[in-house]
């Protein structure tokens, strides 16, 4: 009967210690995307690279890269390249 009890205590405790990991780790992330994230963007060698990024037209805050409007003129300059030599990035 001890043995049960030691065992559902075990199980118990592993249980909360799993719970507690997952808060902390959801703590230590929002501490960093809430605070730290937001006052590196605010740096003036941060922001002197966002402006230009955005003078070569690449949102900083884009979810996917291939939206963006560049990323179409390169796909087609690859393409153009892979035309000329279909061997460029790949061994036959």
């Amino acid at each position: 009967m001890e043995q049960i009890l030691s065992e559902s205590n075990l199980q118990s405790s592993s249980k909360w210690s799993g719970w507690y990991a997952l808060l902390t780790v959801a703590f230590l992330m929002a501490v960093l995307w809430l605070g730290v994230l937001p006052k590196i963007s605010k740096d003036p060698g941060i922001q002197q690279q966002i402006r230009l990024r955005e003078e070569q037209g690449v949102d900083s805050a884009a979810m996917f890269y291939s939206d963006l409007p560049a990323v179409k003129t390169a796909t087609d300059r690859l393409n153009q390249l892979e035309q000329n030599n279909p061997y460029l990035f790949w061994l036959p």
